[in-house]
């Protein structure tokens, strides 16, 4: 429709005597269709309902009961529906802006086995990379350049067999946590980068940790919460309640190795002998291995995903006042590699082996929310843009995708700029927000996706601005 469309439907809620007036919705649908002159009688009647249920949804209903009961329409609510109308489609356009990238760039890595982890220190602005071989690269948070290098020590086992299955940053406490297929999950403090110092090592564990997740109560940093998944499907959190403290009470006769770090054996945790620290465990995953973990503190659940199809997805609520888990699991065709979660929409998103995206309501097992259909090749990582509706998604054929959750459309896709490597190659994405900065991983290859900063100025009036009005209603600016 036109301008002078429009105008032919303006004057259709004018009487004779020129009065404004209201109109029925058969009235709307004959007038309306024989006065524009295109369209059809559907359509009209689309459009009025559509009017109807944004004024009742809204409180834009016009005061007098006659026009309430019947369900009238006046010139001033059709203008209503189609600015809010209007509005809702410039806001879904710019939350689907896609990125522009930079051509991608190989960093120096000092890394000869895969990436397992990298994650941002927000205290220095730095960039933090462990391998599989226990090596740190620490990276300079501007152009990316390597600074430092260092070989985490663990006497436990030889440098040889030394085998780094993930690592976590305590950003409250300035440790890192870092899983070993021996069986052990140790803490080294990262206030002095040069040394890395081990400073607790929890040994005993049932089955080797495989992924690791932290969380820390923003109201209270003093309590925080490890959760960690093995390869033998269990689920288990450490409660720390007096992190600032210590991590783990100092008991007299405590053993020390030969790194001088404290041990701590998983049986005194589990039966409740550390006054700073408890655990909670579930198995639902059991036998497959557990392929990630994530607390998710604003439902106080472990949500976690494995590739056995049976339990795909697993959620471990809390039971208020008690440590005991009540466990929801969530079914998919072949299972998943990888989710995420969305704090504002509340939404999880899961990487199916199965080449789909789905995206979970966490009190909803029967089935997903919607599909993200649009991967030729099993999904191996997923990552929500927190400030956006927005998702990222990588396959295993070399596809990157940019999801708008609101159309449930694929807004943007990368290919073909990506290395090629053999097929059971580790991929490792990472995703710095504020910065619009991707870092993938293959194997001990990173490459460096940066999208480029589009400053754009325009200018709606020719000569200066001498009044500006503010519709709070529409949240609109008239000048």
């Amino acid at each position: 429709m036109n301008t002078e469309d429009y105008r032919k439907l303006q004057g259709l809620f004018l009487d004779p005597s020129g009065a404004s007036r209201s109109l029925s919705r058969s009235e709307f649908i004959d007038l309306a269709w024989s006065s524009v002159g295109r369209g059809s009688k559907e359509e009209y009647g689309l459009l009025f309902d559509s009017v109807v249920v944004t004024q009742e949804h809204r409180g834009l209903l016009l005061d007098i009961d006659a026009v309430k009961e019947e369900g009238r329409v006046d010139w001033g609510g059709l203008c209503s529906f189609l600015i809010l109308e209007l509005s809702d489609k410039l806001k879904n356009t710019r939350t689907s802006s896609v990125p522009c990238w930079k051509p991608p760039r190989t960093l120096t890595c000092p890394h000869r086995d895969q990436v397992q982890k990298v994650f941002y220190l927000q205290s220095s602005g730095q960039y933090l990379t462990v391998s599989k071989g226990g090596t740190l690269g620490l990276r300079d948070g501007e152009d990316m350049s390597l600074l430092h290098t260092h070989r985490l020590q663990n006497s436990t086992v030889k440098p040889k067999d030394l085998w780094v299955t993930d690592m976590v940053l305590l950003h409250n406490v300035h440790k890192i946590a870092v899983s070993f297929t021996s069986k052990e999950l140790c803490f080294y403090d990262i206030s002095s980068k040069q040394d890395f110092n081990c400073k607790y090592k929890v040994q005993g564990l049932k089955f080797t940790p495989w992924c690791l997740d932290y969380w820390v109560d923003p109201s209270h940093p003093d309590q925080a919460v490890l959760t960690l998944g093995d390869i033998g499907g269990q689920v288990s959190a450490l409660y720390f309640t007096s992190a600032h403290i210590s991590l783990f009470e100092r008991r007299r006769r405590m053993r020390m190795d030969s790194d001088s770090a404290d041990i701590i054996l998983w049986d005194e945790l589990v039966k409740g002998k550390h006054c700073s620290c408890y655990t909670v465990t579930h198995q639902a995953h059991a036998p497959a291995w557990v392929k990630k973990v994530h607390y998710l503190g604003s439902l106080e659940a472990f949500v976690s995903c494995s590739t056995r199809p049976q339990s795909s997805m697993v959620i471990g609520w809390r039971e208020k006042d008690s440590r005991s888990l009540r466990v929801t699991s969530f079914l998919t065709k072949r299972g998943v590699w990888d989710m995420d979660h969305h704090l504002g929409l509340n939404l999880i998103a899961t990487a199916g082996v199965d080449h789909q995206v789905l995206l979970w309501n966490p009190y909803v097992n029967s089935g997903p929310v919607c599909v993200l259909s649009g991967h030729t090749g099993p999904v191996t990582a997923v990552h929500f843009m927190q400030t956006k509706q927005q998702l990222l998604s990588y396959s295993k054929d070399k596809v990157l995708c940019l999801w708008d959750i609101s159309s449930q459309q694929c807004v943007h896709r990368l290919a073909g700029v990506f290395p090629r490597t053999q097929e059971d190659t580790h991929t490792l994405l990472f995703f710095h927000e504020e910065r619009q900065l991707l870092l993938l991983s293959f194997n001990s290859l990173l490459l460096l996706l940066e999208t480029m900063k589009e400053e754009k100025r325009t200018s709606s009036h020719e000569h200066p601005v001498t009044c500006v009005l503010y519709n709070s209603l529409f949240r609109q600016v008239c000048r």
